[in-house]
């Protein structure tokens, strides 16, 4: 059995390159699959800022990266593997003439010892529409059959419904008050009109396309782990903080967490480098 570790960041306009290496450190063990989301102009030049990327984390385990061009604008989503243990088999973008909607952005692996393929997404989706967020989670559900070995991470700009971990405890997740925001923010994140509760004024966090996974079969790593630690620094929803960064694995899957191994990244190195945190989380595999 050997232990594979995943890990997603939301890097603030893919500028701050440079100090991902510090970040990475935090986890103290080499890092097998990262997922990065605002790879902005990553496809520019050649791809010179992947290729720089990758020069960087290679020392650290990821040594090749997947770019997949976002469809809503130049804030693209990669995914770094280490080769010496992770063989791509196929990448679905969304340039190719025979890429169905559900399966951009898709990362087909071989990991030695596993069956079927492992399936990695890195995905951030819209921050201003929860309806948006609800047809990307409908995207997703393919990858929810049973026996799927799937990981989607990123920024989901959503937190996970109130939910059981594997210890019986529940947990609440924090709600933001959302009137402190800006009259034209609000609706960003809530419910829309007609979706909220039944005195149609309150608003509250949207939360469809996140139970929608849940209900379809996935779990956030988080919440596995027993661990709520809010994924953004102070700078985000007038520093009330969240959990909207999550490592969501496909049922079968989500049975291969390693306990303890799941963790979020804080620290000024961090608050420098973007407005998320990084989160990783371990996976026993193949399975025991």
């Amino acid at each position: 059995m050997s232990t594979l570790t995943v890990a997603t960041l939301n890097l603030k306009d893919g500028e701050r390159l440079d100090l991902v290496p510090a970040l990475l450190a935090q986890i103290d063990r080499p890092v097998d699959i990262l997922c990065m989301q605002e790879g902005k102009e990553y496809d520019r030049g050649g791809q010179a800022r992947r290729y720089q990327a990758e020069d960087l984390l290679a020392p650290l385990g990821p040594d090749r990266g997947f770019l997949t061009r976002s469809t809503r604008g130049t804030l693209h989503e990669l995914v770094f593997v280490n080769t010496a243990r992770i063989r791509p088999v196929r990448h679905w973008t969304p340039d190719l003439p025979d890429v169905f909607h559900d399966q951009i952005g898709w990362l087909h692996l071989r990991v030695d010892g596993l069956e079927p393929e492992l399936a990695v997404k890195s995905t951030q989706w819209a921050h201003w529409s929860g309806d948006i967020r609800l047809e990307e989670a409908h995207k997703l559900t393919r990858y929810a059959t049973p026996g799927s070995l799937a990981i989607v991470a990123g920024d989901f700009n959503s937190i996970w419904p109130d939910c059981t971990g594997p210890l019986g405890v529940t947990h609440h997740e924090f709600e933001p008050n959302w009137y402190t925001r800006p009259l034209h923010k609000r609706q960003h994140k809530t419910l829309p009109p007609g979706a909220r509760p039944p005195t149609g004024q309150d608003l509250v966090s949207d939360r469809r396309a996140l139970t929608l996974l849940w209900e379809a079969g996935f779990r956030s790593a988080g919440c596995q782990a027993d661990d709520m630690t809010v994924t953004v620094n102070n700078d985000i929803d007038d520093g009330q903080g969240a959990r909207i960064d999550h490592i969501v694995l496909s049922h079968t899957l989500a049975r291969a967490m390693v306990p303890g191994s799941y963790g979020v990244g804080v620290s000024e190195t961090g608050d420098q480098a973007s407005d998320h945190r990084l989160v990783w989380v371990d996976l026993n595999l193949p399975f025991p």
